[in-house]
Parts: structure tokens; sequence; C-alpha cells
């Protein structure tokens, strides 16, 4: 087996590595020139649906950086899209969705039959990135949150707060628990066509769950995740969670059944190990520190280093950033990071 790939298995194992792997979140994206010659002649979606222009943004990074896994290219919003909530994305906008979960007859509007077939071509995306790569990297599949998904449906868009979506759950709590179940259903299966299109290990994405207290993130959002996590941790499956501004949560995160967490910048390192002595770390530079100069993106990366190896020894611990690379990032200060973890100029 490939080093690399040998490593990222290890370190979802907990078995002994000579170093953290290392992979980062958006790693393939707009920051990279070769990414923005492939939007120029294709649209979003058009590139999620082909695995040839899926696969060959996916291994862009792959091909300029020693990293230890590739990610599938696709979005977070493709359940919603599948669903039929209309998901476009405008020319330097955020996403939008045309059809809005505001009540129960909007539930019953979301065109669930059938879903997990339309959802095929990121399986089929996963595939072909994992018969290309033939066990050279580790490779992750990925999901949005429930929650994360309805605040978008409910929004229609992206926001601040989600101040919509977050009404709804206290307005209307038993509309919302029946919207976050049908999203963790049918992400659930979704997950589970990735794994066996090759993914080794799949990511959770609640980039929104942050904005609830430790309350409603336990009432609404871990018996959501449960739906997703019980049934692939019953077939062997590893999933990892990650909570964008969770920091709050990690008390009650282990009950979400995940197998691991993806930390972001204001989390403490040691804090979550000690929380979590068995459980996957992931993470977690701030993604601005690789626009301070790459003496800053060095050091830094190096005290994330020493600190993981105080803490674990670098058992069950991945070196990643604390959120997705911003789409301004010098691909050199990429670069930097990267060959400090891994020893390679």
């Amino acid at each position: 087996m490939d080093p690399r790939r040998n490593r990222f298995l290890a370190s979802l194992s907990g078995a002994a590595v000579d170093r953290p792997p290392v992979w980062l979140m958006r790693q393939a994206g707009r920051y990279l020139p070769g990414y923005r010659e492939v939007r120029k002649a294709h649209g979003f979606w058009d590139v999620c649906h082909t695995p040839e222009l899926s696969t060959r943004v996916a291994l862009e990074p792959l091909e300029r950086y020693p990293l230890d896994a590739a990610i599938v290219f696709s979005d977070i919003l493709t359940v919603p899209e599948a669903l039929g909530l209309g998901v476009t994305f405008g020319p330097g906008e955020g996403p939008r969705l045309e059809r809005t979960l505001r009540s129960q007859s909007d539930l019953a509007a979301w065109k669930v039959e059938g879903v997990v077939s339309r959802l095929g071509f990121v399986s089929n995306a996963v595939k072909h990135l994992a018969t290309t790569l033939n066990g050279s990297h580790g490779i992750l599949g990925f999901s949005g949150a429930p929650f994360t998904l309805f605040a978008y449906a409910v929004e229609g868009g992206g926001s601040d707060d989600f101040a919509t979506a977050r009404t709804l759950l206290h307005r209307d709590p038993v509309l919302a628990e029946k919207a976050l179940a049908t999203l963790a259903d049918v992400s659930a299966e979704y997950l589970e066509a990735q794994f066996q299109a090759g993914a080794d290990v799949v990511q959770i994405f609640d980039t929104w769950g942050g904005l609830l207290d430790r309350a409603d993130y336990v009432k609404f959002c871990v018996p959501a995740i449960r739906r997703i996590t019980d049934p692939l941790r019953a077939k062997g499956r590893k999933v990892l969670l990650f909570v964008r501004g969770g920091a709050h949560l990690m008390p009650v995160l282990g009950e979400t059944g995940a197998d691991g967490f993806s930390l972001d910048w204001r989390t403490d390192w040691r804090e979550a190990r000690q929380r979590f002595p068995r459980s996957i770390l992931q993470g977690n530079l701030d993604p601005l520190l690789l626009m301070a100069g790459n003496d800053v993106v060095r050091a830094k990366t190096r005290d994330l280093l020493k600190t993981i190896a105080e803490a674990d020894g670098s058992k069950l611990s991945i070196v990643n950033l604390g959120h997705g690379i911003h789409k301004d990032t010098p691909p050199d200060a990429v670069a930097a990071m990267v060959s400090e973890v891994t020893g390679h100029a």
C-alpha cells in the first residue's frame, strides 16, 4: 500500500504513524488556477455531475502538494437539490434555493422517492476518483449535516445567523424534527453509497451547527446525526463530524456517535483530546493564517504539530485547517503548511 494512504488509514484506526497525515478542507477549489480554468468552461453543477471533471479538480492539489488524502469534489447542498429545492449558484454569490421550507405542505412536496438515485453522480465521482488514484491516497466522501441542510432549506440561501431557520425550530419543532429526520435518512443512504464507491471515511459538515446552544443541539441535531452514524457504524464505517463554531458543544458531541471530530480554529486541541481520548481529531489551523505570510504559516504549523505530539503522540490525529481554504489564499502558503507537516520542501 502507498505510504500516503497507509498513513491516513492508520490514523483513522489509531495505529502508530511516522507523522500525522494531512489534507485540507476545500483543498480543491477557487484558490487554485486549474480549478478556475475548469470553471471558465463549465458550470458548478456540471463539474459535480461529470466524473472526469470532478476528478480533474480533486487531483490538482494532490499534484501540487504531498497530501495524504483526497476528498471528492462536490457540495453539501447536493441533497436539497436532489430533493427538488432548486439550488443555484450565481456568479460571485452564495447558494440560492428556489423552494423554501416553511410549512408541512412544503415538506410534503420534497421529492424523497428516488432521491438517492438522483444523487448517484456523487458516488460515480468517488468511484472515478478511487479508480484514478489506484490506492495512492486516502479518499473522503462527505455530506452536509441535517441541521445545516435544514438551515439552508428554510432560509432559502446563506445567512450570518439563519434567524428564520432557528425561529422555525422553536415555533414548529414537530415540523423541524420531521425535516431533520428526512434529511438524515437520505444522507445516511447517500454516504453509504459513497463508501461503496470507494470512500475510506466520510465527513459530516455541520457548518451552521455552532449557531445553536447546547440544549438545542442535543434536542434537534444529535438525534438526526445519530440517524446517520448508527447505521453507518453498524457496517464498520468511519464517520467524522465537523461543527464550525462548535467549541461550546464539545461536552455533547460525543453523543452524536461520530468516530472523530474536525476541530475549528477556536477549539483547543488539548481540551478536545482530554475529552475524546479514543476519537479521531482533525484540524485546526485558522485558514486566514495562510494569508499572513509563509513564515507565520510555518511557525503556526510547527506549533500545531508540537501540540499534537504532546497531547496524543500523533495517534488518531490528522492535520487540517479549522475550516475551508479561503478563495484568496496564495497556493505557496498551502505548500509552506503542507511541507512543514511532511518534511518535503
